[in-house]
């Protein structure tokens, strides 16, 4: 690798510095490795260098996650770097590793991990009006009410339930340690394929996270007013009541670097254990 796009989310403290610190390091091989510089922004789509070979996201789990969605297509994978919190996704944190990192990548020394990602699709009275990608979930949610909200489910067009809660959301694996799991639903393996469907502060007792497989098609309408759709947090769509979302799996996936062959279950037990 020696064309890199870095993407810098100026508003975590020290990521500008950690961006300098990599554009003078790869400025002393002396035109053997390009780069880019930009700064986060809230965009839709990326233009990437021509022969681009990997993106550096300089920020958090967010700004990665943002990237992805960004570059949807392209196919050029992703290491995060991590001066945010937690960092679930972000390969690295440890600032002494940065510059040996980049090393690496220069010399092709590390691997390429897949994740799933899904499509949603809006539709009203039969017509897309939405089209979008996501990394972590597809999320329905309150929109200025305070009332509870109704969903109507399907899965593969045949009726699931009926929920009234807060709000529902479908996550991949990768997002199940994100919004999932803060609302209850059980944490995947970022390697599997699967939907997780899980309704938010649902105002039933029995309502549990429920798990598809990828092949399936979820579709979710509105069955009230006040409601939104928001794919990873971003890209929101006011809803009308009768409104359908359809999700599925994308024939996009996300496309991460790693250096290193950490368990899932490593790397889970360290980021349940931090403080």
């Amino acid at each position: 690798m020696n064309n890199f796009f870095i993407i810098i989310n100026s508003e975590k403290k020290l990521a500008e510095k950690t961006g300098q610190a990599i554009m003078e390091h790869l400025d002393s091989f002396q035109g053997k490795a390009r780069y880019s510089f930009w700064d986060r922004g809230r965009r839709e789509r990326y233009e990437l260098p021509e022969g681009c070979d990997c993106i550096i996201t300089i920020g958090g789990d967010g700004t990665l996650i943002q990237a992805a969605r960004a570059t949807v297509g392209s196919g050029v994978p992703i290491i995060g770097i991590n001066r945010g919190h937690m960092g679930y996704l972000t390969q690295l944190s440890d600032e002494k590793s940065i510059i040996p990192s980049i090393d690496r990548l220069l010399r092709d020394d590390c691997f390429i991990e897949e994740r799933m990602m899904l499509r949603a699709v809006a539709r009203r009275d039969g017509e897309v009006f939405y089209e979008e990608v996501a990394l972590n979930e597809v999320m329905l949610a309150r929109y200025n009410t305070t009332r509870s909200l109704r969903f109507d489910v399907y899965v593969n067009d045949t009726m699931l339930n009926e929920y009234f809660a807060d709000g529902i959301l479908a996550a991949t694996p990768t997002g199940s340690t994100a919004y999932s799991l803060s609302a209850g639903g059980p944490i995947a393996d970022p390697k599997a394929r699967l939907i997780i469907l899980t309704p938010i502060c649902s105002h039933a007792m029995n309502s549990r996270s429920i798990i598809f497989s990828a092949d399936d098609r979820i579709k979710i309408v509105a069955g009230s007013q006040g409601q939104i759709a928001a794919c990873d947090g971003e890209s929101m769509l006011k809803l009308r009541e009768g409104d359908e979302i359809e999700i599925s799996r994308s024939d996009h996936v996300a496309r991460f670097i790693r250096l290193k062959q950490e368990s899932f279950l490593e790397t889970l037990r360290q980021k349940m254990t931090y403080v």
